[in-house]
Parts: structure tokens; sequence; C-alpha cells
């Protein structure tokens, strides 16, 4: 049984929504389900599980980076959790976006060395689940947010970049990647392993060239449409 979640089967629903930072899961269940309860506060990992719109669903934090987003995935499998969307922020790559537009990502590369502890002879993830990115995506456009669907990057590194590394960042870019982050790869692959539908959305909160942070207004702006958003499909998808 789980030691780090610490919750029995059945306080964890098929849906999970998460997000790295605890207190925003908090926000995010107090926000948006009804009658929230925390399953699990171990470490400060924050689990809640309520329902939206009628439907039973888990918000729970990760941590960051790909070691903690890891065992709470292998946790929330063994808790039977069947549809997993990370719900973060990242830095983007592209110019063409701006701060607090949403990114859905079909696919993630990889740099640096925990993330490819996973499968140490390739550096691209699984892709998402297509349903449920289809699905976001349509939402989204629905609700007229702006969103971008395409690869991402997944890193270990949030200081101490070298020269080296900022060129390959350059050069995905170049390729197409729109943004990097610190989770996603893990997600996908453990998804790909257990069977289980997985999709990250994403809310730009820097622009990692040009230098530039959101304020968190903003960011918080970019997390709000992102929840009601995730929240809506999953929900009409799976409940």
């Amino acid at each position: 049984m789980p030691i780090h979640v610490e919750a029995e089967k059945g306080q964890v629903a098929d849906i999970v929504l998460l997000p790295g930072n605890p207190e925003r899961a908090k926000y995010m269940a107090e926000k948006f389900l009804d009658d929230p309860k925390l399953y699990t506060d171990y470490r400060k990992m924050y689990g809640y599980t309520g329902k939206f719109k009628g439907v039973d669903v888990s918000i729970q934090t990760t941590g960051m980076g790909v070691p903690s987003i890891s065992i709470v995935l292998e946790e929330l499998k063994m808790l039977g959790a069947k549809t997993l969307i990370r719900v973060g922020t990242c830095g983007a790559l592209s110019d063409d976006m701006e701060e607090a537009d949403l990114i859905i990502a079909q696919s993630t590369a990889t740099i640096g060395t925990t993330i490819n502890q996973i499968n140490p002879d390739i550096s691209l993830a699984p892709p998402a689940d297509f349903e449920l990115i289809k699905n976001l995506y349509d939402s989204a456009i629905d609700l007229e947010m702006p969103v971008h669907v395409g690869q991402i990057a997944t890193s270990d590194y949030f200081y101490g970049k070298s020269e080296e590394y900022t060129e390959e960042l350059k050069k995905l870019a170049s390729l197409g990647v729109l943004s990097v982050e610190m989770e996603t790869a893990a997600l996908y692959n453990i998804a790909a392993k257990y069977g289980l539908r997985a999709a990250t959305v994403l809310t730009v909160s820097d622009h990692v060239f040009k230098k530039t942070r959101a304020d968190k207004s903003k960011i918080a702006e970019g997390v709000d449409r992102m929840t009601e958003m995730v929240l809506d499909t999953v929900t009409k998808l799976y409940g």
C-alpha cells in the first residue's frame, strides 16, 4: 500500500488532477470542488476528493520534478486512479505565446538525468491520450481560451543551467517545441506502463529566453481558466 500518499482505496477518485504546488491543490479543491475532503497531508503533499458537477474528482499535489511525481503516480495507481491530468505552469520557448496562454502537451521531449532513467534508451515519452487531449482542445476553443497544442520538453533543471543546456533548449524551440516544465515525461511514461489515461495542460508563467515572468495575478488567471476547462472536460467524458 502507498507510504507517501496516505490514503486508502475508495478515498481517491478515478479522475485525478495533478498540480505541483500544495497551496495550489488546496486552492483548486476549495474553489472548484463541492464538499472537498482532505485525504492526505503527509509532507504537505495535500490530496483532496470532492465533486464537480456531481462527479467525483481528486486533486493531488505532486511536488516538483520527475522523482517526486513518479512516487505519487505509482501510489495513485495503487489507489485505483484511472485518468491523470497534470495542471501546472511552464516556461514558453516561443515568443508567439502570451502569459497565461494554455498549452496542451501532445508529447514531451526530455532533457536531464533522472528523467531518462524511466526509459534510458529514449528521449521521448509516450504520447498523451488522444481522446482526452482532443476534447480538452475542443473545450478550450468553445470557451474561447487561448490554447496551443504540441510538443513540450521536460527537464530536471530550474537553476544552474549551462550554456550547452540553453543551446539545447534553443534547438528544441527551433523544432517547434512549445515550452519546458519538470514532470510530464514521468506522467506519460507511467501512464503508458499501466494503461492509464493521461494528459498535461499548462499555463504559461514565464518566457525562458526573454527571462520575463508573469505576475501572480496573471498566473492565477491562467490557472483558474485551465482548471475550469479541465474539470468540465474530464467529468463530461469519464464521469
